[in-house]
């Protein structure tokens, strides 16, 4: 019996230890295997810590070698995963939250449901828009299609185990920055950079609350300076911290979850030469002394410069003219003729290798100050955001009839001799046609040639190249003066194609071409759209005679290591038109006729020397028509093509005060008077 009782003991005991034994090895299991990375990161972060050392982006210079955008030294801050104390963590997050929002200062939040409750969906765009975004975002989650804003927040306080110690709006500030923080694969490895750029004051205030804020850190590292405010910003763009969808494709090429890229304009295009090369310091803990030493460090290697064609006083100049002439033609016009002018565009070109010299358009915003004012520029009512002088469509209005002069001229159906007897009303097919003149004051141009129809905008003679060429042939022309069609300028994706019009492109609609429409295209109307630069490059095709440019913004990229040139960017010929001398010089006389006597001659009055140009309107959907010029300079050895656009502007007389400013700008600078030795060196 008592053998017996003996051997129960001993079943038991075994038992007991055998349970132990599973238990140890199934936790060690656990730690070592399950979570094994997590705890070696977190002990790796305890005892040694990689920090990188972050490169500077190479410069941004204009043609001269003058900055537009550098690098200055700002404060990153940081917050990062020290253990698996969830709570300890959404303290954390709400007093930074917090502290943010007091100081006046943004941090990311792409949580899509309004900051306070009631709780709401808040995407946005068109109601459409907002509708496939919120589709999107659920199925995305895997949530039920009629799932509530509110049932979302629940869900994240489940999720993110944010107890019911905090209120409503303090979940939501939470739940927002833990949403940033997972889809930036937050981790022990990975701390999450909550801002950059952030101002002494604020790191002050971190680091003197080093209990409320134990998991923030705080570095330094190099900041973009734009050095001229808002000069150039929808060219030079942006940068940002990367996204989850650009560090997928872009990990393999050594990005990190922190790092930051180019998003917009000439910081995204030329990324592969703006990024320079972290450096790392590997830093030990010595735990019995408490110390620390660099065991490993390699120097950070900066990024390229990059030298752009712009020319900044000419930038300058373009943006303030526009901005100053807008204003002007808003207050001095009559209701119905620029008085809700609001916005347009401006781009000159060096016309013989098709750089892009400046390229403006208003209104605008300051670069530096994208993320804090994001929101608010979405709600303007003339969006500052757009690009356009790349993303606007227009219609070129009588800008378009050089295109329909040199068709005429170039296919046989006119010469510069044949005079045309303008009656005023274009009568076609049963249908009525009429010039602007008569329209205005019952008169005709009288008898003209082709010059003169260019000098006076004759709306009855261009009625009749059309009707004489057909479609066909002007949208030939059209085309290879660039016209609707991709300018090869390297933000190829904010530019905008643009369109000519014709039977195919009405077919692609669903609409019908009737033989009258090849007649309103023939003067600028009917279904031509184009861009401000598109318009600027027919402009330059022009003028120096038939050859049609890629254009580029990029002129060099400069080693910041060697100092050396490391590309020489070269000019790239697109399409070449063997126009007749005496064909080109129609055209291009009647373009001086346009500036000396004709709609643009109030501007260039006091001009030093003679220019070309032609100006245009075009009428909207509602309000004043837009206001469009084109013009050159000098007319005798031409070096410079303008295109300007202004939304509502009136006419393109009042756009051409703009070229004018320009010009003036390009050939004389600041100089207040022109002298004839000054004058006759640009004729060398």
């Amino acid at each position: 019996m008592e053998d017996k009782q003996l051997k129960n003991r001993f079943i038991i005991l075994y038992f007991l230890v055998f349970l132990f034994a599973v238990t140890a090895i199934g936790r060690l299991f656990y730690l070592q295997i399950i979570e094994g990375e997590n705890y070696r990161a977190i002990s790796d972060s305890r005892l040694a810590r990689n920090i990188p050392i972050k490169a500077a982006r190479g410069e941004i210079l204009d043609r001269y070698g003058r900055p537009l955008v550098t690098n200055r030294i700002g404060h990153t801050v940081a917050i990062a995963k020290i253990n698996d104390d969830k709570d300890a963590l959404n303290r954390v997050i709400l007093n930074i939250a917090c502290l943010f929002e007091e100081k006046g200062l943004s941090y990311d939040d792409g949580l899509p449901v309004s900051k306070e409750a009631p709780f709401s969906f808040s995407f946005t765009g068109s109601q459409k828009e907002q509708e496939q975004a919120k589709n999107a975002f659920i199925k995305e989650k895997n949530y039920k299609e009629n799932i509530t804003a509110e049932e979302v927040i629940k869900k994240y306080r489940d999720k993110y185990e944010i107890g019911d110690a905090y209120s409503e709006a303090e979940a939501r500030k939470i739940a927002g920055i833990r949403y940033e923080m997972e889809k930036r694969n937050f981790s022990s490895n990975n701390p999450y950079v909550f801002a950059t750029d952030v101002d002494i004051e604020t790191v002050t205030a971190i680091k003197e609350q080093r209990e409320s804020f134990f998991c923030v850190t705080v570095y330094n590292e190099p900041i973009r300076e734009y050095t001229s405010g808002t000069l150039a910003a929808h060219i030079l763009g942006r940068v940002g911290i990367i996204n989850q969808e650009e560090y997928s494709k872009l990990k393999d090429e050594g990005y990190g979850m922190n790092d930051s890229l180019g998003k917009q304009g000439a910081e995204k295009v030329f990324e592969e030469y703006l990024r320079g090369q972290d450096g790392t310091n590997s830093i030990e803990r010595k735990i019995r002394e408490g110390e620390t030493e660099v065991v490993y460090s390699r120097e950070p290697v900066p990024g390229n410069s990059v030298m752009l064609t712009i020319d900044k006083d000419l930038q300058w100049a373009a943006e303030e003219s526009l901005a100053r002439n807008i204003h002007r033609i808003a207050e001095s016009s009559k209701e119905g003729s620029g008085h809700d002018a609001n916005a347009g565009a401006v781009v000159a070109l060096d016309l013989n290798n098709g750089e892009i010299l400046a390229i403006a358009s208003y209104p605008t915003y300051d670069p530096a100050q994208f993320n804090r004012d994001y929101n608010a520029m979405l709600q303007e009512a003339v969006p500052p955001m757009v690009n356009r002088a790349l993303a606007g469509l227009y219609e070129p209005g009588s800008t378009f009839k050089l295109c329909t002069a040199l068709a005429a001229l170039e296919s046989g159906h006119t010469n510069a001799d044949e005079f045309i007897k303008t009656e005023g009303i274009y009568r076609y097919l049963g249908h009525d046609f009429m010039c602007n003149i008569y329209r205005t004051s019952q008169s005709t141009h009288g008898t003209i040639n082709i010059s003169q129809a260019i000098q006076h905008s004759c709306n009855y003679y261009f009625y009749e190249m059309g009707q004489r060429m057909g479609i066909e042939t002007i949208e030939d022309y059209a085309q290879k003066l660039g016209l609707g069609e991709y300018t090869g300028i390297e933000l190829r994706e904010e530019e905008e194609k643009g369109q000519v019009a014709g039977p195919v492109l009405r077919e692609k609609s669903g609409r019908p071409w009737y033989p009258g429409d090849v007649l309103q295209a023939a003067i600028g109307q009917s279904d031509n759209l184009f861009t401000p630069i598109q318009i600027a490059n027919y402009m330059a095709t022009l003028a120096n005679g038939g050859t049609n440019y890629e254009l580029r913004l990029l002129n060099a990229v400069k080693s910041n290591v060697t100092g050396e040139i490391i590309l020489q960017k070269e000019s790239k010929i697109k399409n070449q038109i063997d126009i007749g001398k005496e064909n080109l010089d129609a055209v291009l006389g009647g373009m001086q006729l346009v500036t000396s006597e004709g709609t643009a001659s109030a501007a260039f009055a006091d001009f030093p020397f003679k220019t070309g140009g032609k100006t245009g309107s075009a009428q909207v959907s509602r309000g004043s028509s837009n206001g469009i010029y084109v013009g050159y300079a000098p007319y005798e050895n031409p070096q410079i093509a303008v295109a300007v656009v202004v939304e509502h502007g009136g006419s393109g007389g009042n756009a051409s005060y703009i070229a004018r400013d320009v010009f003036w700008q390009y050939f004389f600078g600041a100089e207040d008077t022109v002298t004839t030795q000054s004058y006759n060196t640009l004729l060398q």
